[in-house]
């Protein structure tokens, strides 16, 4: 195989799967709360529903409204060529420094607020001004965290990080810290409990869903589908941290690929189903709590940190 095939190979098993990890994991939290719960397969319905819907757009919101959604697709998207999901000798590989990386989330953030902030309603106000707090709040976090096994591994691209995971995380235990924050981070870039509810309406809660109330038809279902993408790669990444089974490489055959996305597969559920579990055992914190959350984990990653330079 081709560096470029395998990225084409990851690019194409990433984005199918994006919808059926939020249904998966609604699914699972319907089960264990007692509740039949919908198909895993119903975000593939409603996002190509919402693309035949007309929008709705309001007259005095300007190009920024129009171009986010795109923004924040194609950031999701690229962070997703660049890990380390599917295969580790890509096209994108030798460019998926973490530096890079977590600057590319931040980029479909702001995006985001710029979107929510542009139709000038309250609730898209108040959900940007707190989607920045989280975004100040956390990114230091990633950065630690990345850093951490970046000085362990002796290489800053996240697809050579992956040398020091699986049994090497217990050959450096500062990475288990490290790794606990990353769960951290996971949580708040994904608006998971306990930092956001991704189901409520509420405006005393909202964060997400409040800067894309404006958005309908087929921005909605961008900005959804980006959000669905977004934790399929987390998912996925912290997975291959814990069990870095073989990914592809360009020496890989048919069978090895089938295996591999089989692999991924199965990950992905075992972790959709982690974070049913997590999700049905713990109630959303109150927003003015968030800095004691993120200082928790920006101090847990800085302890990672510290353990891995000595």
């Amino acid at each position: 195989m081709t560096p470029i095939l395998l990225t084409v190979i990851q690019g194409a098993v990433i984005l199918a799967l994006a919808p059926f990890a939020t249904g998966l994991v609604r699914w699972c939290k319907a089960r264990l709360q007692g509740r039949h719960g919908a198909s895993p397969l119903l975000p593939y319905v409603t996002y190509a529903t919402l693309l035949r819907k007309e929008m709705v757009i309001s007259p005095t919101v300007s190009w920024v409204f129009r171009l986010a959604p795109y923004a924040v697709l194609a950031s999701t998207a690229l962070v997703a060529l660049l890990l380390p999901l599917t295969s580790v000798d890509g096209a994108l590989s030798a460019s998926g420094d973490f530096i890079v990386v977590a600057g590319l989330l931040a980029l479909g953030a702001v995006f985001l607020v710029l979107g929510g902030l542009d139709p000038g309603s309250a609730f898209g106000g108040m959900g940007a001004s707190r989607e920045m707090t989280l975004v100040a709040l956390v990114e230091p976090s990633i950065i630690a965290v990345f850093a951490a096994f970046a000085v362990t591994s002796g290489s800053g691209t996240v697809a050579k990080m992956l040398s020091v995971t699986g049994m090497g995380l217990l050959r450096h235990p500062g990475l288990l810290l490290s790794l606990i924050a990353f769960v951290f981070v996971a949580l708040s870039e994904n608006a998971r409990y306990p930092v956001d509810n991704p189901a409520t309406h509420l405006e005393l809660t909202m964060v997400h869903e409040a800067m894309v109330l404006e958005y309908s038809g087929p921005y909605l279902a961008m900005l959804e589908y980006a959000s669905s993408l977004k934790l399929t790669l987390f998912a996925i990444l912290f997975a291959n941290i814990i069990i870095p089974m073989p990914l592809m490489t360009v020496d890989s055959g048919v069978s090895a690929m089938l295996m591999i996305i089989a692999s991924t597969v199965f990950k992905l559920c075992a972790a959709m189903g982690l974070l049913a579990l997590l999700e049905s055992s713990m109630a959303k914190m109150r927003f003015y709590r968030m800095q004691e959350y993120m200082t928790i984990a920006f101090l847990t990653a800085l302890a990672g940190l510290i353990l891995a330079l000595a």
